[in-house]
């Protein structure tokens, strides 16, 4: 099966600004395609923040990425599964002076 491409195509002169542009412009239509608007995330973080299964329970545990801190962390679990996990955000910043080491989330 032959496809004609019609004269008109064949005899278009493409310029390298053209194109540039209209890869830029194809590149930016499918990166944009990844990108999701910052509601859907501020909703999903929402119902996670609010425990709605009594199942859930919170474990302690830490951070332990390239600067070892070993920051602590609270670890919401539900049916053995990690859901949700969160810095340490109990107590105040003042502890003689010292700071409150918290995870950097």
């Amino acid at each position: 099966m032959k496809t004609k491409i019609p004269d008109a195509m064949l005899a278009a002169e493409v310029s390298r600004r053209g194109l540039v542009k209209t890869t830029a412009i194809g590149g930016l239509a499918v990166a944009s395609s990844a990108f999701t608007l910052p509601f859907t995330r501020i909703a999903n973080a929402a119902e996670a923040l609010n425990p709605t299964q009594a199942s859930e329970k919170v474990i302690w545990s830490a951070c332990t990425v390239n600067c070892g801190s070993r920051c602590p962390l609270r670890m919401h679990v539900v049916d053995g599964e990690i859901k949700y996990v969160e810095t340490d955000n109990t107590g105040d910043d003042n502890y003689d002076g010292l700071h409150q080491v918290r995870a950097c989330l």
